[in-house]
């Protein structure tokens, strides 16, 4: 659909035969013409209004024509990075003081700042640097498109006289290396056309499925005086994907759950995308099916899509799950599918899938699928109530129903025991438990609190101990891309689009040396950013050792990590904050972590960050070790110097 909608927007086809190269896709009439019917008269090729215009006249430098169309985008923060590259922009910011600068000291944090953004605001966020640092944000780039995030990312480019030569601070191509980070990328090529292609940047990175899409403004035409443009007014280049199924794709699919002895329904991202958690709970409450959270390994990354304290949720969805049994159906709401693991099928060859999502890339190639249906997720959970109410009396649904409930409630009930009971057993142990120390973390919170984590394997079980729910904390989870280096940065950006909302970054020692993520709380400090960043330092990349260790190698017959044990230096999280004029404390043991939360939420309460270390202990293979090679070339020299 992406390309079809590319390829609309581009004027390459016209609506017959849009609607026609999308009923050959798989799309139904129906769907095909939704989409179609979504979409503004200026860009649906319609005649505009007579007398009505759709843009305005503006004359002045190129940094001013792309700051002009960046406020009409709804532009109200430029998350940018240092250099000459932006110049033009900052010149131009500075008579539209509606234009506010957030600088970050890495380019790969101003994307992590601009993706929190336009995670937790709904918005799309615009990022730009200088070309020098395009290589530094491509972690971050990849991220934000495995999550389909709605970013437009920006770098100058070299003068156009001299594009191509490979001169200082050039390459030949800057945009090749960068495409498959992106939904979409240019090298604009005139001065005039700036706002025309920032327009078309933004109009992608928020169409369905959505990406981030990267533009290259070269100097000479941002400094370029005097020129006039015209200025794509507001809305109008909103694409909304209200892409509904037909009925009788809605009928098909309330008659398999209907008729399952055994349905499981799996909560994706595009629930809490579209914000169909309402209309979600309602389908499952219809029928008490089960629900699990997501495709991926730890059940949920970017976002929790069902709320975590209903008798129907279960948690993160597991090929080994015990309950429910001889599971004849699933229904999977806007995620990916489980993967393979080790040659394991996530969903076993005889289960009935209806996979319902708006990417339809991989739909139908891992598995073969019962339904595939590409639609609006939110839409199709309402028109299944519908359709089931309608086909069905109260005495047939209190029958199909059963104890399903009970069942679930019960099930759930043990789980929660177990795990109880197992949180006794090292509940006062030191070093700290990631559950002992999560559990704390959620009693001291602000009851709608936004979470931020960026965890490895330890990540579900620090996250089973927050209540996610309408009313209750949000998630903005790690990204389904895995690259470290986003967590503490996304927490700035998330604070910048929620101010009045507690935001909580939580982040694993780890994850916090990558990518300059340090560099995040010079942000916070400058721009007095009231982020609480909580670092669960175990002196180890936990998760490297484990798998190293389980896959039978030399490192797990010896005990010998040759990667991952990160004691030495130990790191002194509370000096590099304190750099930064960024305040905090160590916890060590238990009954130091709420008096230390209680402080935090006093600091941020007057405005300022802070930061708390808790030293975790190690778990899993190999936890026991603190071996690692060690390296003199001190000790290598033949001459002291």
């Amino acid at each position: 659909m992406r390309e079809l909608v590319r390829n609309y927007l581009q004027n390459g086809l016209t609506r017959r035969g849009f609607v026609k190269s999308m009923v050959q896709s798989g799309f139904s009439l129906v769907a095909a013409k939704s989409v179609l019917a979504s979409m503004p008269p200026a860009f649906a090729q319609d005649k505009a209004v007579e007398g009505t215009s759709h843009t305005r006249t503006f004359r002045g430098t190129g940094g001013e024509l792309l700051a002009e169309q960046l406020m009409d985008a709804g532009v109200e923060y430029l998350f940018l990075g240092n250099g000459t590259g932006v110049s033009p922009l900052c010149d131009a910011a500075i008579d539209r003081p509606k234009l506010k600068i957030i600088l970050a000291v890495h380019e790969g944090l101003c994307v992590a700042m601009a993706d929190g953004y336009s995670k937790a605001s709904g918005n799309t966020a615009f990022a730009m640097f200088s070309r020098v640092g395009v290589p530094n944000a491509t972690s971050n780039m990849y991220n934000a498109m495995k999550d389909r995030s709605a970013l437009v990312i920006a770098s100058d480019h070299i003068e156009t006289t001299d594009s191509g030569r490979e001169y200082r601070e050039d390459l030949e191509d800057t945009l090749g290396p960068i495409k498959e980070f992106t939904k979409w990328r240019w090298n604009v090529d005139s001065t005039n056309r700036i706002p025309e292609w920032t327009m078309k940047a933004f109009k992608l990175a928020s169409t369905p499925p959505g990406g981030p899409c990267f533009l290259m403004y070269p100097r000479d035409l941002l400094v370029a005086p005097d020129v006039e443009s015209e200025i794509f007014l507001p809305g109008t280049f909103n694409i909304p994907m209200s892409v509904r199924a037909d009925s009788d794709t809605i009928e098909k699919i309330a008659r398999a759950l209907i008729e399952a002895k055994s349905p499981l329904i799996l909560a994706g991202t595009d629930v809490w995308r579209f914000k169909a958690i309402p209309q979600l709970v309602q389908l499952a409450e219809l029928l008490d099916v089960p629900v699990t959270s997501g495709g991926e390994r730890e059940g949920f990354r970017i976002s929790c899509n069902f709320p975590t304290n209903h008798p129907l949720f279960l948690g993160g969805y597991s090929p080994g799950m015990r309950y429910p049994h001889n599971v004849d159906l699933i229904l999977n709401m806007g995620g990916q599918l489980p993967p393979s693991v080790e040659g394991r099928l996530g969903i076993p060859r005889t289960v009935k899938i209806i996979d319902v999502r708006i990417e339809t890339s991989d739909m139908g190639t891992d598995y073969p699928l019962y339904m595939g249906v590409a639609a609006n997720v939110k839409q199709v959970a309402e028109d299944l109530v519908v359709a089931i109410n309608s086909m069905l009396t109260p005495e047939r649904l209190k029958q199909i129903r059963g104890d399903r409930l009970e069942q679930t409630r019960q099930y759930v009930s043990r789980l929660h025991e177990a795990r109880e009971s197992a949180l006794k057993a090292s509940w006062d142990k030191v070093p700290l438990t990631w559950e002992r120390l999560s559990c704390e973390v959620n009693d001291n919170l602000e009851r709608d609190a936004y979470i931020v984590p960026e965890f490895g394997t330890e990540g579900p079980k620090a996250l089973r101990c927050f209540t996610f729910a309408e009313g209750e904390k949000t998630l903005i989870g790690r990204t389904s891309g895995g690259a470290l280096g986003w967590g503490v940065g996304a927490a700035v950006g998330v604070k910048i689009a929620q101010p009045d909302k507690q935001v909580i970054a939580m982040q694993g020692d780890g994850g916090f040396l990558f990518g300059s993520q340090a560099m995040a709380l010079w942000t916070m400090s400058r721009d007095q950013i009231p982020v609480i960043t909580i670092i669960y330092n175990n002196r180890s990349y936990n998760e490297t050792r484990e798998r190293s260790f389980e896959e039978g190698g030399r490192q797990g017959q010896t005990g010998k990590d040759m990667l991952s044990y990160l004691g030495d230096p130990d790191t002194d999280y509370l000096k590099l904050a304190s750099a930064f004029n960024v305040p905090g404390e160590r916890v060590t043991t238990p009954d130091e972590i709420k008096p230390a939360m209680q402080r935090a939420s006093r600091v941020t309460q007057e405005g300022k960050p802070y930061l708390i270390e808790a030293l975790v202990g190690r778990t899993g293979k190999g936890a026991e070790s603190d071996w690692y090679p060690k390296l003199s070339i001190a000790d290598l020299r033949s001459r002291k110097v």
